[in-house]
């Protein structure tokens, strides 16, 4: 799984050290695809499917931005890599070794080993503290059990570190640290509902062929939680 983010992450020009913004990204690269954010219950990450044509990716906007990000990664192996037919809605605690795999793939893309073992050497760790911690999933965006279990399972930490860090309340702890706090939180209320990517201008193209009438070309958007792009209202915050 290591060597399979690598691979991708060359194939798509980014520096193997570098932090990335992996739903711009995404987006960029996969040009026929729709991210849909829904509320779903605490254990389900998301979920993909793909024809010919389109691809679309679930996420469950009631979980924390850091574990949207994993989660999309995580996705990202399932439509990029995983060959199986069928397209199951992934659950955190899945013990399926597909999705162990796609855990892994998500984890080392997001973050891969020589950059973690970079910011351990620049930053003069030695041992992990919570602000280590906190500022090392800041850089990375990837959430707090995401880097927790990669700092176990590379040995930086140990079970009982593990355990003690996992039960913190990691949002008021950055914040107290002097850290923003946006990592932690869900989707805004604006954003519990959401759509990005090719939906939207595959809509407006149709309708500018005039192959879908204005009507059908606000109802996809109203359907698909856009109701900005109907009544041209002004976003006050953007999803970062």
């Amino acid at each position: 799984m290591e060597q399979l983010a690598l691979k991708l992450r060359r194939e798509w020009g980014i520096d193997n050290y570098a932090p990335i913004d992996i739903f711009s990204l995404v987006l960029e690269k996969i040009g026929n695809l729709t991210l849909l954010w829904l509320e779903m219950d605490e254990d389900v990450s998301g979920c993909c499917t793909e024809t010919e044509d389109d691809s679309v990716i679930l996420i469950n906007s009631n979980h924390s931005k850091g574990r949207q990000n994993f989660t999309l990664a995580h996705e990202l192996y399932h439509l990029k890599f995983d060959d199986s037919s069928d397209s199951p809605i992934c659950m955190i605690n899945s013990k399926n070794p597909i999705e162990r795999k796609a855990n892994e793939f998500a984890s080392y893309f997001l973050m891969p080993k020589c950059a973690l073992e970079d910011y351990y050497s620049r930053h003069d760790i030695g041992k992990w503290t919570l602000r280590d911690i906190v500022r090392c999933e800041q850089f990375f965006q990837i959430s707090h059990r995401a880097l927790l279990t990669r700092l176990r399972d590379e040995r930086y930490i140990d079970e009982d570190e593990f355990d003690y860090y996992s039960s913190l309340i990691i949002s008021r702890c950055a914040a107290n640290l002097g850290f923003d706090t946006t990592l932690y939180r869900k989707s805004p209320d604006s954003k519990k509902h959401y759509v990005l990517g090719n939906l939207i201008p595959l809509a407006e193209e149709l309708y500018e062929k005039e192959e879908i009438s204005k009507g059908l070309r606000n109802e996809i958007f109203l359907k698909n939680f856009r109701a900005d792009l109907v009544y041209n209202l002004e976003e006050d915050n953007g999803f970062d």
